[in-house]
């Protein structure tokens, strides 16, 4: 049978079509963005250093990143209920809390700044002369009390408020029992409360870097560090995949990506070139950078006690056990 050649040539047309239509859907699925939904505390976002650093992550993986910044303790939450792949926290005893309970698949540590004291210029309470953080707050209390300072605490279950409390049960006090007519719970993340203590002359417990990036951009001219350097001040931030085997539903991949990532060579180095007025906010300490010898590079997995570290050997490039330590003070 002799066929028309306008039908060979509409057969023809059709395969072509069909043949595109669907190496376009392959190829469109193929390239389709994936999304990572990273929960986080508000100073790696007030600080700025997110929007410094994802982009390279989202263009090498072919993602988008959606931040969830919140408190430490609020993040943690939203891990327990599946509700994020991934967390990039500072609040350390819960992190540890959490991974043993089976929540996170691994705590890996990320990088690490300063939590400083920041009140008014003239610094009515006189933290400037302390000899400890304690101490401090003490003179804070006592200005308080007197009527003459202020303070304004995150009150979000955050790191950060998780650091103040801490400071002032060590200072022999309850701040549950503080009066509000100078000590003030804003239930705000960390650039909204030193905009606030710079509207009110007030002190606050930020961490450094939060505080550089306001300076940086002229939001808080009259808010100085009053007091620095208590080596209790140390602020550590983690990386924290959820744990795929008790929420089938996250995307693990990605949020070992991203852990593997921030922790590469690449990644610590971008966040290593983060500056705001002078200072670098962020200073990377993930494992395979740091000697083996150095206690602060852990892994914490999930049925590992308490007490026990892992860490990446530099020398030899493998994670292998290397310590007994407290890390409830990491």
């Amino acid at each position: 049978m002799k066929l028309d050649w306008r039908v060979v040539a509409a057969i023809a047309v059709v395969a072509v079509l069909v043949v595109a239509t669907v190496g376009y859907l392959v190829l469109a699925q193929g390239h389709e963005k994936k999304t990572l939904r990273l929960a986080t505390t508000t100073s790696t976002y007030d600080s700025g250093l997110l929007g410094y650093i994802l982009p390279d992550f989202e263009e090498k993986y072919n993602c988008e990143v959606d931040v969830i910044a919140v408190g430490s303790g609020q993040a943690l939450e939203m891990g327990k209920s599946g509700d994020v792949d991934v967390l990039l926290v500072h609040s350390p005893a819960s992190e540890i809390k959490f991974v043993s309970d089976g929540y996170g698949e691994s705590r890996t540590l990320v990088m690490y700044n300063n939590f400083v004291i920041v009140g008014p210029s003239g610094d009515v309470a006189g933290t400037n002369s302390s000899r400890n953080a304690t101490q401090a707050f003490v003179k804070i209390h006592d200005s308080g009390t007197a009527g003459s300072a202020k303070f304004i605490s995150r009150g979000d279950n955050s790191g950060t408020n998780t650091k103040e409390l801490s400071l002032w049960t060590s200072a022999g006090f309850n701040a549950s029992q503080f009066s509000n007519s100078w000590y003030l719970s804003a239930g705000q993340g960390m650039g909204a409360v030193l905009d606030m203590c710079e509207q009110m002359n007030a002190y606050t417990l930020s961490d450094d870097a939060t505080y550089y990036q306001r300076v940086s951009v002229n939001l808080i001219p009259h808010l100085n560090i009053t007091y620095q350097g208590d080596p209790g001040l140390f602020n550590q931030y983690s990386a924290i995949p959820i744990n795929a085997t008790k929420w089938t539903h996250v995307n693990h991949t990605l949020a070992v990506d991203f852990k593997d990532w921030i922790t590469s060579t690449d990644g610590q180095d971008l966040i290593a070139s983060y500056v705001k007025y002078d200072h670098q906010l962020f200073f990377p300490n993930a494992p395979r950078n740091i000697p083996a010898t150095m206690s602060r590079g852990i892994e914490l997995h999930p049925g590992m006690p308490i007490g026990t570290v892992i860490c990446n050997s530099a020398s030899v490039g493998r994670i292998e056990p290397i310590a007994l330590v407290d890390v409830s003070k990491m």
